[in-house]
């Protein structure tokens, strides 16, 4: 069985705090993406779970080991559902690491729902709670890939979601991802302190983006809200971030931005052939740029 594994981009990310145990809260518009990572399913002999990669990109080593959140995700699966067969999992990687793309999540999340699939569990209300639990249990952006939806606002660490529809498909989109990876944790550490004026006023300002998205408004409208405080951080990368996104707006992306904690950027396109043209001229730069859409 094959399980297509999406990335996911933030149109909008606040850091609202931060908890007692360290974990941030934030107020996030997540969206799922055509760019997917892909797990292929088998039964073998034995009773456990066992990984094997194929690394597409080839840009940094992926461990298949016991750190390895595919792994994570089978093994908590067998232990909440005591399953007693061996399956291997091998993920086809295509979704750049370290990229602010959600790609590490959303294996976890698929290996979640894959094994449901294959071992035929019936996930009732009670399963899926204790999905979720186990998706929380393996990273915050984890059960935002369990989700149906494609758009979700999240709030809390990333775990508490209420999935939108919108009316009409977003445009298509330029994502670049410039080559190096940006670190979750210290890209967080190094955020300037934030006025608590300033955050609701940001928060306000994802509403209106949410309600311009619900009414279908072209992206002039609704471009200018997208924003992602992280991109604020005191770091070298985010100077690297930031002329990226420059890059991009020159050739013509409207509404560019950095996803999640970097270092990828993306923009949106007025068609698909303007996004070849795009895509085209970016070839100068040593990036890897994906003509994409936000899921339907």
């Amino acid at each position: 069985m094959k399980v297509q594994c999406p990335a996911k981009v933030n149109l909008f990310l606040e850091v609202t705090g931060r908890r007692k145990d360290g974990y941030h809260t934030l107020a996030s518009l997540f969206a799922k993406i055509n760019l997917y990572d892909v797990l292929d399913l088998e039964f073998v002999s034995g009773n456990r779970p066992v990984l094997e990669i194929v690394d597409e990109l080839q840009t940094s080593p992926l461990s298949s080991g016991p750190d390895n959140l595919v792994l994570r995700a089978a093994d908590a699966f067998y232990k909440t559902f005591r399953v007693g067969r061996g399956v291997r999992l091998t993920l086809t990687k295509r979704i750049p690491m370290g990229a602010g793309l959600g790609g590490g999540s959303s294996d976890a999340a698929g290996t979640l729902l894959g094994l449901a699939r294959f071992l035929d569990l019936e996930l009732s209300a009670a399963r899926r709670k204790k999905l979720h639990e186990i998706a929380v249990g393996l990273g915050a952006d984890v059960p935002f890939f369990l989700k149906d939806a494609n758009f979700c606002l999240a709030t809390g660490i990333g775990d508490r979601l209420k999935p939108l529809s919108f009316p009409k498909s977003l445009p298509y989109m330029i994502l670049a991802w410039p080559g190096f990876g940006s670190p979750t944790g210290p890209v967080y550490a190094a955020l300037p302190p934030r006025r608590r004026a300033d955050v609701l006023t940001r928060l306000s300002q994802l509403d209106r983006l949410v309600r311009s998205l619900k009414r279908g408004r072209p992206v002039e409208e609704w471009g200018g809200l997208l924003f992602n405080r992280l991109e604020q951080a005191d770091l070298p990368v985010m100077t690297e971030v930031a002329q990226a996104r420059r890059i991009l707006e020159a050739a013509g992306a409207k509404g560019t931005r950095m996803s999640g904690s970097g270092s990828s950027v993306f923009g949106f396109v007025s068609s698909h052939v303007e996004g070849e043209r795009i895509v085209r001229r970016l070839q100068a730069y040593p990036w890897k740029v994906y003509l994409t859409s936000c899921h339907g």
